[in-house]
């Protein structure tokens, strides 16, 4: 796994979370409320940083992953979890020094809100209504389409739409069958196929817009990130060899 570079106040930051005895305030709030508390923070810098407008976006993503994070968890599991954001975005080629920066602008916001009890704040709250047991749909996608079940995207037609959903569930059928003897051969337990299903899917779709040296090193970026997600890093690549014939350093 590739070191990911802190600079001193992430290092901070992280000392902080994890030595401090209470929870932010924030952990357990509604994303709109967290938002709210950062927005005019972080838009100002991403506008100061020098960038091209059309790259605004992708670090806007970002701010709305680390919030998600702080909303969701606290202590350790939360430094584990902003790590996971910060390394993905590093690795998709953003400024690791404006990722870093706007990190601690949510930190800081956040703290500044104050500290309280970690039962204070349930991420579920017992008088919300559930959603009532349904009646089970056994339409088909293209059916379910055409009575509006499932919104038509723009500029498509049913048949286009349903022929796209068709040959995405081809793919990803083909890919849990290559997918379960590469780890059956490497002992890999049954509960842990969803999450490398997830990684050899996510892979497809690089293969599908990538070649040569590109995808490489985007197969070797995912990689990264899910070796931080303590996935076992040889059997991800024998997923890239052997599914996708994607070679990668190892």
């Amino acid at each position: 796994m590739k070191p990911l570079p802190l600079n001193t106040a992430t290092q901070a930051i992280f000392a902080r979370i994890r030595t401090h005895g209470w929870v932010l305030n924030v952990y357990g709030r509604s994303h709109s409320h967290a938002m709210r508390l950062v927005k005019a923070r972080v838009e100002r810098r991403i506008k100061r940083s020098g960038l091209a407008v059309h790259e605004f976006n992708a670090y806007r993503r970002y701010v709305h992953e680390l919030v998600k994070a702080f909303r969701t968890e606290t202590g350790e599991p939360l430094v584990k979890a902003i790590d996971l954001v910060l390394r993905k975005w590093t690795n998709l080629r953003l400024v690791p020094e404006l990722l870093q920066a706007l990190l601690g602008d949510c930190f800081l916001r956040f703290e500044q809100r104050g500290y309280a009890m970690p039962e204070s704040m349930p991420l579920t709250h017992a008088n919300r209504r559930g959603r009532k047991p349904g009646r089970v749909s056994h339409l088909t996608y293209e059916a379910a389409l055409k009575k509006g079940r499932i919104p038509l995207g723009r500029a498509n037609t049913v048949a286009e739409q349903s022929a796209r959903q068709k040959a995405g569930a081809a793919r990803a059928s083909a890919i849990a069958d290559g997918l379960r003897p590469v780890l059956a051969a490497r002992g890999i337990p049954a509960d842990k196929f969803v999450v490398y299903f997830a990684f050899a899917q996510k892979l497809g779709r690089l293969s599908r817009t990538y070649g040569g040296e590109s995808l490489q090193m985007a197969a070797a970026d995912l990689i990264d990130y899910y070796e931080a997600k303590l996935l076992d890093p040889d059997t991800l690549r024998a997923i890239a060899l052997m599914l996708f014939s994607v070679t990668t350093a190892g």
